[in-house]
């Protein structure tokens, strides 16, 4: 019989790095509740809930080396403050400064009704166009 997480260890963790709903199981986890009674909470089978738990424990636990975390998270934008921006597309740019001033992939995105895929699409473009140079 395998042996059982202590799942309190996560208290202090960044959880950031976890969806919302990874991020939202684990602390029902963490206050004690069963996978069965957060099964019954979320609204979704108890199957679901271990996965969720077992995707956030690995995210956790090996963050480095991690496939789930994406590339958006490890860029610094504001190293381009001071750059010239006239290579980048319109879009490039607006999306792009407002990630420099401290925005959210989220923020970005509600502001100029897209996604948050397309907003790290297009930083991501402008990353790399502004790295080759």
């Amino acid at each position: 019989m395998p042996s059982r997480v202590d799942y309190t260890k996560y208290v202090d963790y960044d959880l950031s790095i976890l969806t919302s709903r990874e991020r939202e199981t684990l602390i029902l986890k963490i206050q004690g509740l069963s996978a069965i009674e957060i099964s019954q909470q979320l609204k979704c089978c108890r199957q679901n809930i271990n996965a969720l738990l077992l995707k956030a424990r690995k995210k956790l636990d090996n963050p480095q080396t991690n496939p789930y975390i994406h590339r958006r998270q490890n860029i610094d934008y504001t190293q381009y403050a001071n750059c010239d921006l006239s290579i980048l597309s319109r879009l490039e740019r607006i999306f792009l400064s407002e990630k420099i001033s401290g925005k959210s992939y989220k923020e970005i995105a509600e502001q100029h009704h897209s996604t948050i895929t397309t907003v790290g699409t297009l930083l991501y473009r402008a990353h790399k166009k502004l790295d080759d140079l």
